[in-house]
């Protein structure tokens, strides 16, 4: 079948396939677009167990091998939230995060937990080197120290850094910046800005903690 734009169109499925964005429709691509169907489709929109954010999950074609995550590693973009989310969907950027943070507090997940995103370069940290292998990287977008991420940017950002930090069996050490694995290259995001995220996790854990152990009425201790 022939048309004008069929390229382009091929090349759309195959980006949100995480393929190769090529224009030709081959078996490979045929075979996942197969898979899909028979599963109900790739998820759009989903709400996380918080209620306070949702996540569009968008992958791109910038990523690789599975990964065991031994760190949460924060960025900022430099860019807007728009032109980053689509710099990432572009295979010619040879870039991607985990998680894109927006303004709002939503986040666009890009490359699965267990998969290699592209975010690190030339890193090392604890004894770790290449960093993209071992760490799930999550950025704000803007640069850091002339735009002030907003308190909800950071709430959304600690929120899922404690939902990662429990899924793989990470405590708050691992939530590091990319200044931290790669001092002579890179210097983001601020230190103010990873120490906000690492305040808000260290709330969010107390108030969790005591929550599970107030004392009810029936204690006698109210």
């Amino acid at each position: 079948m022939k048309f004008a734009g069929r390229k382009d169109i091929i090349k759309e499925v195959q980006i949100n396939l995480g393929l190769t964005p090529d224009g030709i429709d081959g078996p490979k691509t045929w075979k996942l677009i197969w898979e899909l169907v028979k599963e109900g489709g790739p998820p759009e929109l989903t709400t996380n167990e918080d209620n306070d954010y949702q996540e569009t999950y968008k992958s791109t074609p910038n990523q690789s091998g599975n990964i065991s995550p031994k760190f949460i590693v924060l960025h900022h973009s430099s860019g807007s939230h728009d032109g980053t989310r689509s710099w990432i969907l572009n295979s010619n950027s040879k870039v991607s995060y985990h998680y894109l943070i927006d303004g709002d507090g939503n986040r666009t997940q890009f490359v699965d937990d267990n998969k290699k995103a592209w975010h690190c370069g030339k890193s090392s940290w604890k004894g770790y080197h290449s960093l993209n292998s071992h760490s799930i990287g999550i950025s704000f977008f803007g640069n850091t120290y002339t735009r002030r991420p907003s308190d909800i940017e950071i709430d959304s950002c600690a929120k899922k850094c404690i939902k990662l930090m429990k899924k793989f069996n990470l405590n708050q050490d691992a939530v590091i910046t990319h200044k931290m694995i790669a001092p002579k290259r890179k210097d983001d995001p601020s230190e103010e800005t990873h120490s906000r995220v690492l305040k808000r996790i260290s709330e969010i854990l107390l108030d969790s903690c005591l929550l599970y152990t107030s004392p009810s009425p029936r204690d006698g201790l109210l």
